[in-house]
């Protein structure tokens, strides 16, 4: 018995070493990842000033991450003149329009859209002085804020034609209120039109602020802030209070990027709930809504005396399923469009830039494309 309980006391006793040795290499493995924090959070901290739009790329790599409202707190302030310039990009009221030339000379195309399509009507300018180009655009913006931005304009009162642009990486963003919800590594607080269906009728939920002034005066009342997000949490699809709320995550390098991770599983399982490898599902609210958008365009558009053009921006990468997934309306409708993968393959890569524009010279082809098409109907 002795033999026996010596030899239980002994594995007892190299059990309890091998947990001290392991327990102290798990503290000292803590300590260090501590250490490493901290200095990461004070030597490779993100500038303060908002109006430093170009940090280094460490600085930038380990802001990744950080809350929505951390964000925002960062970039926002309340005189337009020191706030980042991001947060005054976008906003409905007022809407944010060029005119090229200035002094309207020939027929007026008014486009609306993201950077895309602003490219698209700087390429009009470029290989051609027949047209006089609107844009009115937010960056990154869905079809969702191009069709509120055009309902809001209606092309000035005197366009002749009016261009509604839709993007296949943003078709899963359709039915989102602001882009600050899934923009997560530059929220942008611009917000947008909420549309839906009811029965066959796009009807719509506006967003709880449209301007930058208003957007200052709820982000910095916490009772306005609070009653917004409820707003967001309701309507907007992509809202996450994971990647919305300020808290203890926004202090760690380490805890944020796992935070950006989690925002990067949010996207991409948002896009695959409408995206597959055979292309958009055509019973999805976003193709259903966007489809309807395209109905009620074409409508109003006539209506006012306007032709309607849209305009489809196929993503690398993307195929040509979005001109797919929309060409039932376009049909439907005979609404005239130009389609980007007519003129480059969404395969090849030599006519995208890094950013994910197209180059300036699909840009041009693009831009001859629309105004042929304007050309043909009646747009002299």
């Amino acid at each position: 018995m002795s033999q026996l309980n010596s030899s239980i006391s002994n594995s007892s006793t190299a059990r309890l070493r091998v947990f001290w040795r392991t327990s102290r290499v798990a503290v000292w493995a803590f300590i260090g990842l501590v250490i490493i924090d901290v200095a990461i959070n004070v030597f490779l901290a993100y500038p303060s000033d908002p109006k430093i739009i170009s940090p280094p790329w460490a600085r930038l790599y380990f802001e990744y991450g950080r809350s929505i409202e951390g964000q925002l707190r960062r970039m926002t302030r309340p005189d337009p003149s020191q706030t980042a310039p991001i947060t005054l990009a976008g906003w409905y009221d007022p809407l944010e329009i060029h005119q090229h030339p200035s002094t309207a000379q020939g027929p007026i195309v008014t486009i609306y859209g993201m950077s895309h399509a602003m490219r698209l009507g700087f390429a009009m300018r470029r290989i051609s002085d027949r047209f006089t180009v609107r844009l009115v655009g937010a960056p990154g913006a869905p079809a969702n804020w191009s069709y509120g931005a055009y309902l809001r304009d209606r092309g000035g009162g005197k366009s002749r034609a009016v261009v509604l642009s839709f993007m296949s990486a943003t078709l899963a963003m359709t039915n989102t209120l602001s882009a600050m919800t899934w923009s997560y590594d530059l929220p942008m607080p611009y917000t947008s039109d909420r549309f839906y269906l009811d029965g066959q009728d796009l009807d719509v939920v506006h967003p709880p602020y449209e301007s930058f002034q208003q957007y200052v005066k709820t982000f910095y009342d916490p009772v306005k802030w609070s009653a917004a997000l409820k707003i967001f949490a309701k309507y907007d699809t992509m809202y996450s209070p994971v990647m919305m709320d300020a808290n203890i995550f926004d202090h760690s390098s380490l805890l944020r990027l796992v935070r950006r991770a989690y925002g990067y599983r949010l996207t991409r399982n948002a896009r695959r709930a409408v995206l597959d490898e055979s292309g958009f599902h055509p019973n999805s609210e976003q193709v259903l809504v966007a489809r309807a958008m395209i109905h009620d365009f074409a409508k109003q558009a006539r209506s006012d005396g306007m032709i309607p053009v849209i305009f489809l921006v196929n993503n690398l990468g993307f195929s040509d399923y979005l001109f797919q997934a929309l060409s039932p309306a376009l049909k439907a409708d005979n609404v005239p469009y130009v389609s980007s993968h007519q003129i480059v393959s969404p395969s090849d890569p030599r006519g995208y830039l890094p950013d994910s524009h197209f180059t300036d010279q699909v840009d041009d082809k693009l831009a001859a494309a629309l105004i042929k098409l304007l050309n043909a109907n009646g747009v002299m």
